[in-house]
């Protein structure tokens, strides 16, 4: 996409039996773009086709294919493969998200603005009103902001445009399958690129919503999100890094990071996201250091 040409946009939504969400998504993407072509690519990840009278009862140009082999990966390259020569960004988000009003159109602007391959927003995390206080009063499930123009080193395939032009320059890469079962994906997915070259901004006024469900809004959800983040995260040092070396680093950190989480809750008379995460983080590592993967989306 080159000067004042409008581009073309493909939106990939990866879906799984929650045909009511997929719904609410659609619904909120008819009010986002601009002066610009897009289409949208629902990816079903259900062999059953759940998702289709959803996707075709959509006034949105929608195309809706079924991925039958399980794995958000899978899914995910399904959605690259939808993509034509024409096409000139591909735009992730999540199924279980809204995008607010101006959505595509800003994320699209800020990519012409910034000239970067990659640029990635906010997603907001919206409570019930009787999510427990201390989830949200510590900070919990609600992920970091910046200022627009921001380079990242990674994002995530909840609100990120990437361009194809980078993308095909770059060898028209796929998400590793081999983290379908464990999540993380998307990290390794977006880490690749922007280390082979392709830079990542932030573009704070593209926003989608995601309501968090009362499943999430646990102790044990929370702590094992976390040790899977930590575990994603060795799986990338351990291309680099030999295991016994991860191994000896996390557990010299360990205690230090425990003592952190003790000392924030009495301080503070609170757990919060910066003492605790940390600390599940080096359980994760740990753990997939030794070979042990929290398996989150094994069905």
């Amino acid at each position: 996409m080159h000067g004042d040409v409008a581009p073309r946009v493909v939106v990939t939504v990866a879906t799984y039996r929650r045909p009511e969400l997929l719904s609410e998504l659609l619904a909120s993407l008819e009010g986002t773009a601009g002066a610009f072509e897009f289409r949208v690519v629902v990816v079903d990840n259900d062999a059953e086709a759940s998702g289709r009278a959803v996707a075709e009862a959509s006034p949105l140009p929608v195309s809706y294919v079924v991925e039958p082999v399980a794995g958000i990966a899978q899914a995910r390259n399904r959605g690259l493969a939808e993509v034509t020569d024409l096409d000139d960004a591909v735009v992730f988000v999540d199924d279980d998200e809204r995008a607010r009003p101006g959505w595509l159109a800003t994320l699209v602007e800020g990519w012409r603005r910034q000239g970067t391959a990659i640029v990635t927003g906010p997603v907001i995390s919206v409570f019930a009103p009787d999510c427990p206080s201390w989830i949200v009063d510590g900070g919990f499930i609600q992920r970091a902001r910046h200022r627009t123009g921001t380079r990242l080193s990674v994002a995530a395939t909840n609100n990120t445009l990437l361009s194809l032009e980078a993308w095909r320059r770059a060898g028209s890469p796929r998400f590793d399958e081999a983290f379908s079962e464990t999540g993380g994906s998307d990290t390794e997915f977006f880490g690749r690129l922007h280390d082979a070259g392709s830079a990542i901004a932030w573009i704070d006024e593209a926003v989608v919503e995601e309501d968090v469900p009362a499943s999430r809004t646990t102790f044990t959800w929370i702590w094992r999100r976390a040790v899977r983040g930590g575990n994603v995260q060795a799986r990338l040092r351990l291309r680099r890094t030999p295991a016994w070396r991860l191994l000896a680093r996390s557990a010299a950190v360990l205690p230090y990071r425990a003592a952190c989480a003790v000392l924030g809750v009495v301080r503070y008379r609170k757990l919060r996201e910066r003492d605790l995460v940390p600390l599940a983080w080096q359980v994760g590592l740990l753990g997939a250091a030794g070979g042990r993967y929290v398996r989150e989306y094994r069905r």
